[in-house]
């Protein structure tokens, strides 16, 4: 299955005094994959990644779980963050859609992604 971070609109701001630093992490349990974006500096509450990673597929239980990040030179802050069954991604006609990430329980906006997935003949 190949996943592209298209962009986010977040409503969480982790920075007072610049624009924030945001980056995207994808990660899968099962087969313990991690991918990560390009930190945009300055790209504030509006990032555009347009990244594409292929994720293994081994398990259509298994959840892709999507963090924003804003990086900092001392400790990284979370934006928001979201767990997707792959089940949901693994469409052969793909997905386009936005998903609602999460932080303390409250919407922090919301990140697009795009899959397309082929099935092991």
């Amino acid at each position: 299955m190949t996943v592209t971070v298209v962009e986010a609109k977040l409503t969480r701001d982790t920075e007072t005094f610049s624009k924030m630093d945001p980056y995207c992490k994808l990660s899968t349990a099962h087969n313990s994959q991690d991918f990560r974006t390009e930190t945009l500096d300055g790209a504030g509450k509006t990032p555009e990644w347009n990244e594409t990673f292929t994720i293994e597929v081994s398990s259509m239980t298994d959840e892709l779980k999507v963090e924003v990040h804003e990086a900092d030179p001392i400790n990284d802050d979370e934006i928001g963050q979201i767990s997707i069954k792959l089940n949901e991604l693994c469409d052969s006609a793909g997905i386009d859609e936005w998903y609602t990430i999460m932080y303390e329980g409250k919407s922090a906006g919301e990140v697009h992604l795009k899959t397309s997935w082929a099935s092991a003949s």
